[in-house]
């Protein structure tokens, strides 16, 4: 059953014992003011603990300027993106292979390999990037994203808000995490908040076991004997119909 911001707010005060209720966050009591005043900051903390499913959003970045189109980018990058709104953790870029900034498959490739052609269709290495600050046409510091990926895709979790699409060990923890956010406010006693932080964890540590087994993940380490001789990957498929680069596997030479 989805869990409303109401119920979640009474379960933090049953962490920390107060054997009060609210009816709402802006009602104008103790225990509701308490918890306004750490509710957002909070969500967005539990939020970043994690790479949680149901705050995961995969975007095309907004493109502020390029080194390519006569802008100036701070070395060594390339491009630099808006960071978007909602983010509150930047998980990873796609790693797509462009032949050059703004180009495309050419057809001759695509009938040769049998790829669409389609910025999905080419999967490079991880790309690297890094936050930073810049100024917008008004003069006004704001968050940027810098990397030498054109048309880069971000990955990352989201500020969702909607309590309803929470997990439910999620909605558990983050009670507990907030319960220990106004235990001292409302109780004053310090051994509560303690409590109440290490049931935090442990349902934060539940949450990701379960969240990270909701869905296919493959680990493709490759020993460091190998990778020193040069077969870091193989010739792969994935879902989707995307190829992956790299030296044949030991075990294809003859």
């Amino acid at each position: 059953m989805a869990s409303s911001q109401v119920q979640i707010a009474n379960m933090a005060l049953d962490v920390i014992g107060t054997r009060s209720t609210i009816a709402s966050l802006t009602e104008g009591s103790t225990e509701a003011n308490a918890i306004a005043r750490h509710w957002d900051n909070a969500v967005d903390a539990m939020l970043r603990a994690a790479h949680w499913n149901f705050a995961r959003k995969q975007i095309p970045l907004t493109l502020l300027q390029a080194t390519f189109l006569g802008g100036t980018v701070p070395t060594p990058w390339t491009h630099e993106y808006a960071y978007p709104s909602d983010c509150v953790l930047l998980r990873q870029l796609v790693p797509l292979i462009q032949p050059t900034d703004g180009a495309t498959a050419t057809a001759d490739f695509a009938a040769t390999s049998g790829s669409p052609l389609s910025q999905a269709a080419f999967m490079g290495p991880p790309v690297r990037f890094i936050l930073a600050t810049d100024l917008d046409i008004n003069g006004n510091p704001i968050e940027v994203l810098l990397t030498n990926q054109p048309q880069a895709i971000g990955i990352y979790t989201f500020r969702n808000t909607n309590t309803s699409m929470w997990d439910a060990l999620f909605v558990q923890g983050f009670a507990a995490y907030l319960g220990a956010r106004i235990c001292m406010a409302l109780t004053g006693d310090k051994n509560t908040q303690r409590m109440a932080l290490s049931e935090a964890q442990q349902y934060a540590n539940d949450a990701q076991r379960m969240n990270g087994n909701e869905g296919l993940t493959v680990i493709n380490q490759t020993p460091d004997w190998m990778r020193v001789r040069g077969y870091e990957m193989d010739w792969a498929w994935p879902d989707g119909g995307m190829f992956g680069f790299g030296p044949q596997a030991l075990s294809l030479i003859g």
